[in-house]
């Protein structure tokens, strides 16, 4: 039986909403305890829409989370540069950020706009162009824009190893930043987003949205393209230190995605990059993110143990040997080849399809372990490489995953 749908918005919001009636674009920005950053997103949205959009009507909508750091009254204590209404609002449902974003949806399908952009609220590099990027596609027919951005090399370790290679390969398009956070998006593919029973797993109101909208826009054939955004500077995180929620949500998001367009991805043949709008002209210098490597071994190694019988029952004999290697390794061994570790996700893909609801947080948090391996291999490879030539690495392990597609479908 089909749950009821249960509305991210407020009925206060709704009425708020009623008021303004309509609108051509929405510009939404998901918050949590961002009240450093969000008027300087904020601004820069409403400048975009002055500057590029001025006939159009517009809706800037902030969909907190239940901020505690004073953010939402910086959002009403902003005067905007622009003739666009700002609508605050706490979101209702579970706590994350994938429910802040299905108010945006919401709001969007109430107002009938044409366009939404999302924005991520940590953003320290935003300009007014991003938001042209992520928009004018829409208005000339795309169903979903994903961003393209300049990173440090340690930067988006869930992204260059699991969403990038996984999601490129299965659906034969290139898609750099799945989880990016910054896109452009239809009213038409909001409205599909909105229709999904993906909302009732854990993942999706969490930090698994991301995915989920680039795996469905994927899996639904809309047309897709990529806004170079230039450098992208936030708030970065060191893998072995505060990923462990994201990872269950973005991860777990993106298998059940896997399982439940099983039908989509294996009809895929060839691959191709995906038309990408914006110049790469001069950007800035990425921030350096710092990452402890001594700390992600001894994690691996900690936490292998913990998982060691289950691995020995997930993984094929020769990938077990090779990850039981990797915690006797010494510093300048620890190496994890990229065939190996496309073998593991596709192992762990097959396992998460075949066990049982309530063991997936545990077929996840064992996975990410061996993440932790795979990420402190690729710190060490890359002490002496500059960010160009990494980036050129990570495109290898994607090429990687490609070439072993058929190795998963076997399985699958």
């Amino acid at each position: 039986m089909k749950k009821a749908y249960c509305s991210a918005l407020s009925s206060a919001t709704r009425k708020a909403l009623k008021k303004i009636k309509a609108a051509d674009i929405i510009v939404g920005i998901s918050s949590f305890n961002n009240a450093h950053t969000i008027n300087y997103v904020v601004y820069q949205a409403a400048k975009a829409l002055e500057t590029y959009f001025p006939e159009r009507k517009s809706v800037i909508f902030v969909s907190d989370g239940g901020s505690t750091d004073g953010t939402l009254d910086v959002v009403n204590a902003i005067r905007l540069p622009s003739k666009a209404q700002l609508v605050s609002t706490t979101y209702v449902g579970v706590s994350g950020k994938g429910s802040a974003v299905k108010a945006i949806f919401e709001a969007a399908q109430l107002l009938e706009a044409e366009a939404v952009a999302l924005l991520d609220s940590d953003l320290r590099s935003i300009t007014p162009d991003w938001v042209k990027l992520l928009l004018s596609p829409i208005f000339a027919g795309a169903g979903f824009v994903a961003p393209l951005y300049v990173r440090h090399k340690y930067d988006g370790t869930i992204t260059n190893f699991l969403c990038y290679p996984l999601t490129s390969s299965l659906y034969g398009k290139e898609i750099r930043q799945p989880i990016g956070g910054d896109f452009g998006l239809s009213i038409e593919f909001v409205q599909t987003l909105l229709e999904s029973p993906l909302w009732q797993t854990p993942y999706v109101p969490k930090f698994g949205i991301d995915i989920f909208e680039t795996h469905t826009a994927l899996a639904k054939e809309f047309k897709v393209k990529q806004a170079f955004l230039g450098t992208k500077i936030h708030e970065p995180k060191d893998p072995s230190k505060h990923l462990a929620s994201m990872f269950r949500e973005v991860v777990g998001s993106m298998f059940t995605c896997v399982e439940n367009y099983e039908t989509s991805w294996k009809k895929v043949s060839g691959f191709q990059k995906v038309e990408t709008v914006g110049q790469k002209k001069a950007f800035g210098t990425p921030e350096p993110v710092s990452v402890d490597l001594r700390n992600i071994m001894e994690t691996y190694k900690k936490g292998f143990e913990n998982y060691k019988k289950f691995y020995q029952t997930i993984l094929p004999q020769d990938l077990f040997n090779k990850v039981e290697k990797l915690k006797k390794a010494k510093p300048e061994e620890f190496s994890l080849s990229s065939e190996a570790w496309a073998k593991i996700v596709y192992s762990f893909l097959v396992g998460f399809k075949r066990c049982k609801q309530f063991e997936r947080e545990y077929v996840l948090d064992a996975l990410r372990v061996l993440w932790i391996g795979k990420v402190g291999a690729f710190v060490k490879e890359a002490l002496k490489l500059d960010d160009f030539e990494a980036e050129r690495k990570i495109r290898q392990e994607m090429e990687t995953f490609r070439k072993l597609r058929n190795y998963l479908i076997e399985l699958y």
